[in-house]
């Protein structure tokens, strides 16, 4: 009977991984409309209306904490993890909202493969949030580490590609320089975030498994 008058703790793994599936399936969406720009207009849509989403469930995860005596670990790793992942869903709309308006009929490969591999990078903080949630060890530090690496690679080759253009110099070609330039830093800025997202799992995992 005196368990039953205990404070009972919310749910918090389980929001934190419904946060993280939100977060992959806007990476993926990315990816979507990077392979094929004929769907940006719909992908866009679909992304900003899975931000609105994590937006509420954000907010529905601070609301918790102020109001719950007990977490499964830290209030202070639950409300980082909550912030960082919510951080990177800004990160890539903003991404997506910029790929939109430039409206690009070709897309170079550099870009689509730092989205594959960003996403892969966010399959990762998935398996770790399992690991989390269940205190197994879960680190993915060397898997991410190579993801990281390929991504800096295709960053450094999507921007030399950029100044290195054999085409005859036009105002057009002048402003697709300066877009896709606009473009990598966004992804780059993703790609920062998801990194402090994984690092911040990653420091729940030494201080609870």
């Amino acid at each position: 009977m005196f368990a039953a008058l205990l404070p009972k703790s919310a749910p918090f793994f389980a929001m934190l991984q419904e946060q993280n599936g939100l977060l992959r399936r806007m990476a993926g969406l990315l990816v979507e409309m990077l392979e094929d720009p004929s769907k940006m207009d719909d992908v866009h849509k679909e992304i900003a209306f899975l931000e609105e989403e994590a937006d509420l469930l954000h907010t529905r995860i601070i609301r918790a904490l102020s109001q719950t005596f007990i977490t499964p670990i830290d209030r202070e790793d639950i409300l980082r993890i909550n912030q960082e992942q919510e951080e990177a869903m800004d990160c890539l709309q903003s991404l997506s909202t910029r790929l939109h308006i430039f409206e690009f009929t070709r897309v170079r490969f550099p870009a689509l493969q730092m989205a594959r591999t960003i996403s892969a990078m966010l399959d990762l903080t998935r398996l770790m949030l399992e690991g989390l949630a269940h205190r197994r060890d879960c680190h993915k530090t060397r898997a991410f580490r190579t993801l990281r690496g390929e991504c800096d690679m295709l960053l450094a080759v999507g921007l030399a590609e950029l100044m290195d253009e054999q085409q005859e110099v036009t105002p057009a070609l002048i402003m697709q320089i300066l877009k896709w330039s606009q473009a990598y830093e966004r992804m780059s800025m993703l790609l920062e975030q998801v990194n402090t997202l994984a690092e911040t799992i990653e420091e729940a995992v030494l201080k609870n498994v």
